[in-house]
């Protein structure tokens, strides 16, 4: 029998690699180790990259792993697991629970799967005594959509690593760069489709291909199809300095997402004074604002390749627009300052 008198533990679970350089992985990795400087125990537990859909296995090894802890542990979830526990409320409905949203996943999929995580995120929601957001826009949705009471969410933003700039190359193509894993939400099908419409470029994209199979065989399919080959380039996963260097040698940083829960690959553009082009929503145009941004408002064919046709050829317009990102004077937070309001909020949970 498990002790139900232990000293208070943190358990962090997350799933896959930690070291994967997409913006939910970096606010969580930033957050464990700057715990680890501030001597603040949390624990490390890695679960399977099947998550938001586990397997049978996936879901027993983890049932074993949260038996064995302490009753009194606080158990710290990723969303991308805590939305596919259903199976596991038993398990789970004797611990304090806090949870990391970075947005409900019912936003990333589409008709009965949608249907299903909001289904589930309504009921595990309703276990869990404290949750943390990016952002105020995902704050009101969990208030609105899942009626979870205000008072037991905190907004804690991420904090934003600085970037190294380095001397833009010489390029004969026009450089687009995107970030993010390749799932739909990302809406990578509108940007490709944009393509045809731009001569001479190239478009980077930094991303996780294996969160969604069926997506990237299908954007693959399209780019063969289209004969895109030669725009196209599916980085995967970079180091921090390929990162930072594909960054500064980038003409125009694109998001064609259709929610984000911050956006803190649009932060760095700005930092580092790109010209963005990106989807409107409110949780963006509170991130970078609307200086030396250039937004379009639907996915109607033809918008990014219009404002990057009139932008990057007219001299006065680009010069315009680094200008206003040089005026843009929003502040994020450092990674240590982010880290430290996170365990703060934990601890006051």
């Amino acid at each position: 029998m498990r002790s139900k008198i232990i000293s208070k533990s943190y358990y962090f679970f997350y799933p896959g690699n930690i070291n994967t350089k997409t913006g939910g992985y970096i606010y969580e990795k930033n957050i464990l180790d700057h715990a680890k400087k501030l001597n603040f125990k949390i624990s490390k537990v890695a679960l399977s990259n099947n998550y938001p859909f586990p397997q049978k296995n996936d879901l027993n090894d983890l049932s074993k792993k949260i038996k064995k802890l302490p009753l009194d542990s606080i158990l710290i979830f990723d969303g991308l697991i805590l939305e596919s526990l259903g199976p596991l409320i038993d398990d789970l409905k004797d611990y304090k629970i806090i949870a990391l949203i970075h947005h409900p996943l019912f936003l990333e999929f589409k008709g009965n799967i949608s249907a299903d995580f909001l289904s589930s995120g309504k009921k595990i929601f309703k276990l869990i005594n404290h949750f943390i957001v990016t952002s105020k826009d995902t704050k009101k949705l969990l208030e609105k959509k899942f009626n979870v009471i205000g008072k037991k969410i905190e907004v804690v933003e991420p904090g934003i690593k600085r970037l190294k700039q380095y001397k833009k190359n010489q390029n004969a193509n026009i450089q687009l760069m995107m970030c993010g894993s390749i799932i739909e939400r990302k809406n990578y099908l509108y940007i490709l489709q944009e393509l045809k419409f731009i001569e001479n470029v190239t478009l980077n994209i930094v991303g996780d291909i294996s969160r969604d199979n069926k997506y990237y065989k299908a954007l693959s399919e399209f780019i063969k199809r289209n004969k895109l080959e030669k725009k196209v380039k599916f980085l995967g996963k970079v180091s921090h300095i390929k990162l930072s260097k594909l960054y500064s040698n980038t003409d125009f940083f694109v998001s064609t997402s259709k929610y984000e829960g911050f956006g803190m690959s649009l932060a760095n553009a700005l930092i580092l004074k790109i010209p963005i082009i990106t989807y409107k929503t409110p949780t963006i145009v509170k991130t970078i604002g609307t200086k030396g941004i250039l937004y379009f408002e639907n996915f109607k064919i033809g918008n990014i390749s219009a404002l990057i046709n009139k932008n990057y050829y007219n001299t006065k317009n680009m010069k315009k627009i680094k200008t206003q990102l040089n005026h843009n004077s929003r502040i994020f937070l450092t990674p240590e300052h982010s880290a430290k309001m996170f365990i703060e909020k934990i601890k006051n949970a």
